[in-house]
Parts: structure tokens; sequence; C-alpha cells
């Protein structure tokens, strides 16, 4: 973690006056294409960033020869592939069709060859891959499987992670920017002066997109921001974006109170060493790094939380940090654990040496996440936990002819007494760090500032506060840039607790350290040497010890540690007046793209320039110019700015008639012209390309030729009908064309797609419909032409569809019938039923009031009424209907159809549907009734008794007993009858009884029988006559 990653200028002191320590590092060029030697480029491997700064260093973590050549010829390996590539291209583009296929194979598999080299030259100098892209012309009429794998302009929305990468070789380490987006993980590369984020952020990210077919953890998708001020922005919860510039910098959260921690020891699947117990790492971390954390914030912020583990991830060891913490979270609730209670996490395994490094941390994040890959110690996992909190790297600032004058180095891991700084150090954070974190606080007089002449007391450091500031700002003036007051932080260092290593270093404990910083800029913090010329890098001598005076006369400052003992410190502040502070100019070049042209041709570039100077400062005279190869020329102008002040000036270059193909650098610098220190130098590409026939892309021509709308009423489709013909030049493939209608919301519209070769034509048509609720009137739209391939060649015509709503028509509909009591009672049959039902008309408004028939479909010998009513459309009423069963129908439920039907027009009908219920009738006892039998003689006699008997329900009647008469014998015949016999002892006359049933109640009645007058005996002759 101890990365020396260096910075350099020749200026004096002036050159840091008023400028924030991110300007310093960057000397303010806003631009990774036109960045200047001086400033290093942000991004993933910061080994690359030393080369740029153009920094002959030696030891480890410093960049050397050999490194620089390697890169130098990775970079041009990488124009080399390009300019075959280009010319490949050509070969193909103007190919006869039967070699195009192998052609293809040639294209795909180049293509795929200089992806590799493309992605891994991002990695160490993303400018020089921007300016190694092909251009549009070369791209155009590639087969698709080529172009999928071509840089192209891409703009992405995601959540942002940013993470510190902390190497034992301090030169790979690293600050990374990841965008989490829907579709995966893409490696962001920032210019050098972009703004601090932090994990967690929603952001739009708008740049170069690079992808790599080897699409590994090692080979992501990387997004190179363009050099505009909107190419990283903040989106609002409402999907707003917000320029970064527009967001205020504020103190860092969460940082102070308890930090529930969860520390998760896992291994892998081909690794399960558990190097460490959980008593171990309870120990370390809720044990020594929260003793750190406790001393170094006063008591205001500590760890608690548990260790966890071991959990063995279904993966092979890797230096896959997203693998790790997917795998991990997953296993973490698979065991229960409750994760919401958690605000950091730390994982710790066995070391994998693959890796290299030794500890991973996010700046931020809700959780934040720290990797420990083998190293437990205080060091690094209190180093990881200090970038969780939000905190960069503790850097400092050496300087070869004074404390901030002659050749200055800045290196990343520089302050020798801050655990965020020089490797094995676990120092306390600096002043700045900790008014950052809030764990000293101006409120609390913890922090003075010098705001006048006077002197100021500082209790030590390390030891629990006791009425005294354990900081002193002063000013040294305002950020030109940012407009944010800048300011030297004074601290008084003893060696107490966690800074007992500061043990017998008196140019420390004897006097009061320093450090630059600029408001609410994390990584502006520098430790400065106040004994510059004691030995670069030599900081164990670096306080201002008492008795001394440091004067900043650009600052208008005097800063004098008048006594220094185990108490505290005294410092006296004088204030003399600002005065004319010179800087070096920003310059930002255009176009940031190489220009791909035949050798003699003249490019054009812009340099626009930005006086940096304080504002006491006079205008200054800025002399621009280009460096060339022998035999080129190029022209210089020259623009005088005031402070402040941007201008813009045009230089051309042009190369020999006889240059070779291939990618030429072009150094181009503005330098005050009255002294050249002053100056800043940025790089641009000219690239002389083999002539061959060139593509010129033009805009299509597109002509509406039928317009078929007419008056239509809402949401009726019109077709439009035209001709595209492309303007390409005839060396050009063939474009294919999207077609598109830019019409209102809430309409439709076709989208075409036409290819067509450079000169040819074709008719289209498309079909456009309104919005089914669009107010009438002419609305007015493009129809468009777009090359896919680069959509600022546009071809429009202007179309018009007219809606005008149609005159209101009748339409006829079956009217609704509802009956308001579908259930009938339950009747005898042959009683009156009545019902009651709505009739509702469902015409529409333009018809005339209409006609209804109302009826029942009443079955066969049932009666209904009928009724006739007039309607208005939308218009109901009530009316009664009644149903009246036939007296004869059987018990049971009927299910009967009641309609509404249009009286003239018979087709519209409505129906529903009541119900008539015949109930069972009630069964009584039958009739029977008493006979009387004169008989002519003593003769058996046939009585039918059942002639005279009867039943209310008619049901039939049947002789179920007899009784038997005193002087003869009854029996009940097969008809039905009754068979009368007289006995020897009939005389005159006998009587009996009989019963009848009609199948379920019966009646009994009695039959008399005498002998008429005269009769006598012998055969019967009685005819049973009643």
């Amino acid at each position: 973690m101890n990365k020396e990653n260096v910075i350099w200028t020749s200026n004096s002191a002036a050159n840091f006056f008023r400028l924030s320590v991110t300007a310093m590092m960057a000397f303010c060029a806003i631009s990774f294409s036109a960045a200047s030697v001086a400033e290093p480029w942000s991004q993933n491997s910061a080994a690359s960033a030393t080369a740029q700064q153009g920094v002959a260093a030696d030891g480890k973590g410093r960049d050397n020869a050999s490194v620089r050549r390697a890169k130098q010829a990775h970079k041009q390996e990488t124009e080399k592939q390009t300019l075959a590539l280009a010319g490949l291209m050509a070969d193909y583009r103007h190919g006869v069709k039967s070699h195009k296929q192998a052609l293809k194979q040639q294209l795909i598999a180049r293509t795929r060859a200089r992806q590799a080299l493309l992605s891994d030259l991002v990695k160490t100098d993303p400018a020089a891959a921007v300016r190694s892209l092909l251009p549009a012309s070369a791209r155009a009429g590639m087969p698709e499987e080529v172009l999928a794998m071509l840089t192209l302009k891409r703009e992405l929305e995601g959540e942002l992670e940013v993470a510190y990468v902390d190497y034992d070789d301090v030169s790979q380490s690293h600050l990374r920017h990841t965008l989490i987006t829907d579709s995966g993980r893409v490696e962001l590369y920032l210019p050098a002066n972009a703004t601090s984020w932090q994990t967690g952020a929603r952001v739009k990210a708008k740049g170069w997109m690079f992808n790599d077919s080897r699409q590994d953890d090692s080979n992501p998708s990387a997004l190179v921001l363009f050099d505009e001020s909107e190419n990283l922005m903040l989106l609002a919860d409402d999907g707003t974006a917000i320029s970064a510039s527009a967001v205020t910098a504020t103190s860092l959260t969460n940082t102070l109170g308890e930090q529930r921690t969860l520390v998760l020891l896992v291994n892998f699947q081909d690794n399960t060493r558990q190097p460490w117990t959980v008593a171990q790492a309870q120990e370390l971390v809720f044990g020594t790094v929260n003793d750190y954390y406790q001393e170094a914030s006063y008591g205001r912020t500590w760890l608690s939380g548990d260790v966890q583990g071991y959990f063995t991830l279904p993966i092979d060891a890797t230096c896959s940090t997203n693998a790790i913490d997917n795998y991990g979270r997953q296993a973490v609730i698979e065991s229960g654990i409750d994760i919401e209670n958690y605000d950091r996490w730390i994982y710790i395994y066995p070391e994998n040496t693959a890796c290299g490094w030794t500890g991973q941390g996010t700046i931020g994040g809700s959780p934040s996440r720290a990797f420990i890959n083998g190293s437990m110690t205080l060091r690094t996992v209190g180093h990881e936990l200090g970038h969780n909190l939000g905190l960069h790297h503790a850097k400092d600032l050496d300087c070869s002819e004074g404390v901030l004058a002659g050749r200055c180095l800045s290196f990343e891991y520089g302050d020798t007494m801050d655990i965020m700084g020089k490797s094995g150090v676990t120092g306390h954070f600096n002043a700045f760090s900790k008014q950052q974190l809030g764990w000293i606080t101006s409120a609390a007089g913890e922090v003075i500032t010098a705001e006048s002449d006077g002197s100021y007391e500082l209790e030590p450091y390390e030891t629990a506060p006791a009425g005294k500031a354990k900081g002193l700002r002063v000013r040294r003036g305002i950020d030109a840039d940012t407009g944010l007051p800048l300011w030297y932080y004074l601290e008084y260092r003893q060696p107490i607790g966690f800074d007992d290593f500061l043990q017998g270093k008196s140019g420390i404990t004897d006097g009061v350290v320093l450090h630059l910083a600029t408001d609410n800029d994390m990584q502006s913090n520098l430790l400065i040497d106040m004994t510059p010329n004691s030995g670069i890098y030599d900081f164990d001598d670096a306080a201002l010890l008492a008795g001394t005076s440091y004067t900043d006369l650009d600052a208008g400052v005097t800063i004098t540690t008048e006594w220094a003992d185990e108490t505290g410190a005294s410092v006296s502040v004088t204030y003399s007046g600002l005065s004319c502070v010179k800087t070096n100019p920003s310059l930002l070049l255009l176009p940031n793209e190489s220009a791909w042209v035949e050798a003699g041709t003249t490019v054009i570039y812009s340099a626009i320039v930005t006086n940096k100077d304080s504002a006491d400062c006079a205008p200054s005279d800025y002399d621009v110019s280009a460096f060339v190869p022998s035999g080129w020329t190029a022209t210089e102008k020259s623009l005088s700015l005031s402070p402040g002040m941007i201008g813009m000036v045009i230089l051309t270059v042009s190369s020999s008639d006889t240059a070779d193909e291939g990618f030429y650098d072009i150094e181009i610098s503005a330098a005050d012209s009255s002294n050249s220190d002053y100056a800043q130098t940025g790089i641009v590409s000219y690239v002389v390309d083999s002539p061959v026939a060139a593509c010129v892309m033009a805009n299509p021509r597109f002509i509406l030729s039928v317009d078929n709308s007419g008056e239509l009423a809402p949401g009726v489709v019109a077709t439009y009908h035209g001709t595209i013909t492309s303007q390409d030049s005839s060396s050009c493939a063939s474009s294919d064309f999207d077609v598109t209608a830019n019409v209102p919301d809430g309409w439709s519209a076709d989208t075409l797609g036409v290819s067509l070769a450079p000169g040819e034509s074709r008719e289209i048509s498309l079909n456009v419909a309104s919005s089914t609720v669009a107010q009438d009137g002419i609305y007015d739209f493009n129809l468009s032409a777009q090359n896919r391939l680069d959509n600022s060649y546009t071809g429009n015509d202007v179309a018009s569809y007219t809606v005008s709503k149609p005159l209101p028509m009748c339409t006829l509909a079956a009217p609704v019938i509802v009956v308001s009591n579908p259930q009938g009672a339950e009747v005898v049959a042959g009683t009156q039923v009545n019902y009651s039902a709505t009739v509702t008309s469902q015409d529409s408004e333009a018809c005339l009031a209409a006609s209804f028939d109302v009826f029942a479909d009443a079955p066969t010998g049932w009666s209904a009424s009928n009724t006739k009513v007039t309607l208005a459309p939308g218009g109901s009423t009530v009316v009664n209907i009644s149903i009246t069963a036939d007296a004869a129908t059987a018990a049971g439920s009927f299910t009967i159809a009641v309609n509404a039907q249009n009286t003239n027009e018979k087709s519209y009908l409505g129906s529903d549907s009541v119900s008539y219920t015949v109930k069972s009738a009630t069964n009584t006892a039958p009739v029977a009734v008493s006979d009387s039998v004169t008989m002519a003689s003593k003769t058996s006699v046939t009585i039918d008794v059942l002639v005279n008997d009867w039943d209310a329900e008619n049901d039939e009647l049947i002789i179920v007993s007899v009784s038997q008469g005193a002087k003869g014998s009854v029996t009940i015949t097969s008809g039905g009858q009754l068979l009368y016999t007289p006995a020897k002892s009939f005389k005159s006359g006998d009587s009996f009884s009989y019963t009848i049933s009609d199948g379920d109640k019966t009646a009994t009645a009695s039959v008399s029988l005498k002998l008429s007058g005269g009769g006598s005996g012998g055969k019967g002759h009685g005819n049973g006559k009643k």
C-alpha cells in the first residue's frame, strides 16, 4: 500500500499558490486529450501515471526506463495494428463479392487482436487509446461482427463503486472507478482533475466504450470519459442529471459513533486453509484496530460487531473482489445472519499471491467493503477502513529549492506520519482528515483559524482534548478553479499512543507539522517538508522547529513556531497582504480524436488557453506553438489574457508530402512569453494514412412524394410515401438508414430500415396514426432518414396530418332490460305473477327516440302481458310484466326469457330472464257417497259404487276394502265394482260398507240393499243400480 506515485514541476512556489492540490497535480489541464506531461490520468492502473508524468524515478514503486519503453512499444504496436486494420477495411469495402467472405474472416481476427491491445492500452494510457481509434470513414461498411468489436461512443447509467487497490508494489496501486449497470460492470477512466466521488452514487457517464472479447475480471469493458465538463453527472432520485460541479462538497457522513462491523473469514474450494482463528480476528479488528480508531477519534468513533466464519466459497481462489463479495454475501444470508445490522463489511482470507495487492477498500458505501488478502495487520485493516470512512491516501510534497520551490515531487503514500500514507506507518490521520471525519471541529475549538495576526497554541495531537486546539488553519489564498479557500494545516505531533513511532524523531516532535489542503477536497492534503534542503524524500525533519519561521511571500503570511514542549506549542501568524501569483495556464486541445489524412494534408487544431494567474496579476501573453517532425510545418499563434480569462487560437499542422504512414504525436505548448517556465503542454495525434479513395458521407435526400392523409378522425392510420437517396460518395460502402417520423406524444408511427448503396434510391411507405384523443387541427412533423453508422447524417421532409372529428352518427344497439325481482314467488299453477323490469336504450346520442316491445317468451298454454315503451337514447323506464301458468302445469321451476325489442329494427333485442315456480297442490281426501240398491230377486247383484264418488284433485279412485253384509257376502270384482251375493238367510234387506282411496287418502261409505216387493227366490236378476 506504499504507493509512491510521483508528479513534478520545475516552477517556483508560485506554482502552488491559489491552486488546490488536485490542480497542483493536474496543473489545471481539463482534458486527457490535451493532458500536460505534468498531469496524471486518473485511471485504474496508476503504474502508467508515473510514465506520463515524465519522472526518471528509481527504486521500488517508481517508474524506470524499461517500463517506459515497454509502454511505448505497446502503444506503437496498437497504432501499427490500427493502420493495418484500416487497410484491410479498405480492401473489404472495395473488394469483389467472391473475396469478401475470406476478407471478413481476416477482419474479424485482426479486429479481435487489436481489441485486446486497445483494452490493455486503456489501462496504461487511456488518452493514447482514444487517439488510436478508427475514424468513421474507416468503419463505414464493415460487417456487424467487426463493428461490434470497435470502440464506440456510449452513454451509461448505473451505480458508482470507488475503491483503492493497495499493492505491495506501490507502482501498481490505483484508485478504481467501476460503474455497475443493469448489464454488468464497466471500468471508468476519469480525467485527472475529476470530482472526488464516493461509492453508491447514481451517475450518468459519457465516453468511449472499449470492449474486450476476453471479458473476465482482469479485462472488463472500459469507458474512457469524454473531455467535457458533463462527462460524469450525478443522477437525482427522479433521474435528473446534475453536473458534478453543481454538487456542493460536504464533510463525510457516517463517521461518528458506533461502526457496526461484520468480519467475514472466508476461504476457497481450492484453498481451504484457515490461517487465523476467530479469536485472533476478533482481537485484531475489535481490539487493536478499534483501539486505534478510539484514540485517533478521541473516543468519537469505535468499532463493534461480529466475526463470522470460516465460509468456504464455492469458487477457486480469485482476485475478483466482486466474486468474493457476491458469494460471501450469499453465504452470510444462507447462514441466517441479518445483514441489515452492519454498516461495514470486512472480508479476510488466505493470501492469494497471484493478486499482488494486500488490501482493497471502497471509498464510502453503504455498507462499505474492505478486502484483506492475507495481510492481517493493523496497518492494512486500519488503512482500508480509512478508505471506507471516505479518506484517500495521505500524500507529500517535497521540493528541492525551498518549501514550495524548485523541482517538487509528490508521492501517493508520501505522508510518513499517517496510516493512510507511508507503508508500515500506523500513525494518526492528519488534522485535515480528522476535520473532514468530524472528529475535530471548529465549533468545539479543536480546529481554529488564524483570521488575523497573533499567537495560537496547539496541544499534543494524540491526547484527549484538553481545551486547546488540535489543528490550526492558516490562509494561503483561493483556488483559481473552484473559488474554495486554500489552507496550511498545522498540528503538534508527539510520540504518544499510536504515534509512539515518532520517538527520537526530534525533527518532527520539536516543532509543528504543516499540510496543504483545500476546503472539502478529500484528495488535497499534502505533507510539506519545512527543511527541504536536508535530503529529498526525508520527512523525519519535516516540522517547522521552535524558533524558526517560514514565509510564503505569495500568500503574504509568515508562520513562526515560538516554543514547543510537552504541554504543547505556540505558533505566531503574521499576514502581510497578497501579491501577484503566476502559475501555469490550462490548455485544452480539440479535436481529441486523431486526424486520419494523406501525407501533406493540413489539419486544423483548436487550442483553448486559460490564464490561471491570481487576480492581482497583469495580463499575460501566451505563445501557442506545435512541435512537429523535420520537414513538417506548423503555425504559431499568440494571445493576451487577463487572469481568469479564456481564449482560443487556431493552429494548423501540415505533414511532409513524403511522410511515412503512421501515427505522429504532436506536442502543442502554451507558454508565457515573459517566462516560459509557466507553460502547459498537450498532445494531439496526426495519422498519415495511405491515399485511398476517401469515403465522403453526406446527408441522404428524402423527398415526400405522396401524402395520403387528408382529413382523418383521431386514431386513423395515414400512409406517407417518399423517396430516399444516398448521397455518399461512390467510394463509400452501402449505408443503413433508419426512417422515422417525429410524431407528437401518444401517436404511433412505423420505423423502417433501408440499405442503400451510394447514389441508390428507394421508395418507402410509412404509416402514422394519431392519438385517439387528438384534437382537431393540422399537425406538421418531420419524416427523417438517418444514417445508422453516423446519425449526424440525416435527411428530412415535413409531413402533415389533419385531424377532423366526424359528425355524430346514429348507432343503434340492443336495449338493456334488467328484471329487479327475477325470482318470483312459488305459486299454484294458474296463478298470475308480476315482475318489474328496467328497460334502457343503448342507442347513440345522435339517434331519435325509439319504440321498444317488452314481452315474455311464455310456454304454450301460458299467458303473459305485452308492453310498448318509447325511450330517448340512454333513457330508461320501469315496466311491469305479468305471467300466468297453465292451471294444469305440473309443479317445478321455469326460466322464462323477458325481452325488450326495437319495434322497427327487430334485430336489436335485449333479454333478461325470470323464474316462475309452480308448487305442488295439497291433496284432499276423496268423497265416498253412500249407495242404496234395490234387488229384484234374491240373486247376486253387481254394484258400481264409484260412479257417484269423486276426488277434488281428479285423482283415480279405487276400492281398497269392503265389510261383509249380515245376510250376504261382498267381493271386489276385477272391474273395480262390488258383487253382493245374498245368503239363504236373506229376507228383505242387508247393508255393508266399503272404503275408497285416491292413492293417498281414503273415504268410507255404506251400501244398503233391499228386496223389492214381490221378489222371490231363484236366479238373481239385480241390476246394481243405485
